[in-house]
């Protein structure tokens, strides 16, 4: 399963989150498009698939109860360098004071990371962390800069592979090869607040059952599966539960995955 089909699956279980920060390992001359195009394909699956619309987004200003901010595309994204200015800011606060004119949820997408400044931030605290009505905010951040704090732990944060690539096989290896790159500390950073660890456990479980190599790894496994479910049934922290798949992976999968 791909991200833009978990972001789907969880929709329609109105499990859907108020803030995604999404980021992807696309070139930079693509990563603005990458991001743009997921996004877009996105929300009209949610109003297609989820809400029941009949009428196609053909883009994302063509939706009263979709709002962007920033870089549209079809444009040199080089123009905009300068933060966004407080009337943007203000602006884009707006939106959410008003429902929603033809959908039950309404959507945000803010196309540049690096045009939102302290000042900006600070207006913004307060609608990131609990936005008005049933409402969706997206963050692109295709050049990946390092976020304000206030900003970065007020979201879940996604990583878009680029389309040639999204398969269920290259989601994983690229997750793989992620962390392999990862520091403890720093794959808890990115994967213990979004509450997925199932998805990846079954990536893996797909996985091994897809090799030939030798019995030991898939008793590995089978004992992973068993102190999860222990860790579930006694409530253990979020950050527990990904230290034990960290270990796993790390041990038991990294070395084998060509």
């Amino acid at each position: 399963m791909n991200l833009h089909d978990l972001l789907l699956q969880k929709a329609k279980k109105q499990e859907l989150a108020h803030f995604y920060i999404l980021e992807t390992s696309a070139p930079r001359e693509t990563a603005h498009d990458t991001l743009l195009s997921f996004t877009h394909g996105f929300i009209k699956d949610y109003y297609q698939k989820v809400e029941g619309h009949k009428q196609s987004l053909k883009n994302l200003m063509d939706h009263p109860d979709v709002f962007v901010l920033g870089y549209k595309g079809g444009e040199d994204e080089d123009k905009n360098e300068k933060a966004f200015k407080v009337e943007e800011a203000e602006t884009f606060s707006r939106f959410f004071e008003y429902r929603a004119i033809q959908a039950l949820r309404k959507f945000a997408v803010i196309t540049e990371a690096h045009r939102i400044n302290q000042t900006i931030a600070n207006k913004w605290l307060k609608l990131l962390e609990e936005p008005l009505g049933t409402s969706t905010i997206f963050l692109l951040n295709p050049r990946r800069v390092e976020l304000l704090s206030t900003i970065h732990s007020r979201a879940i944060h996604l990583r878009v592979v680029p389309y040639k690539k999204v398969t269920e096989e290259n989601l994983w290896r690229d997750f793989i090869h992620r962390v392999k790159e990862m520091t403890l500390s720093e794959f808890l950073e990115e994967n213990s607040r979004q509450g997925e660890l199932s998805f990846w456990v079954n990536e893996a479980i797909q996985w091994e059952a897809e090799q030939n190599d030798h019995f030991a790894p898939k008793k590995e496994l089978e004992l992973l599966l068993k102190d999860l479910q222990e860790m579930e049934a006694f409530n253990q922290p979020a950050a527990t539960k990904w230290t034990l798949f960290y270990t796993y992976l790390r041990e038991q999968v990294i070395n084998r995955l060509n």
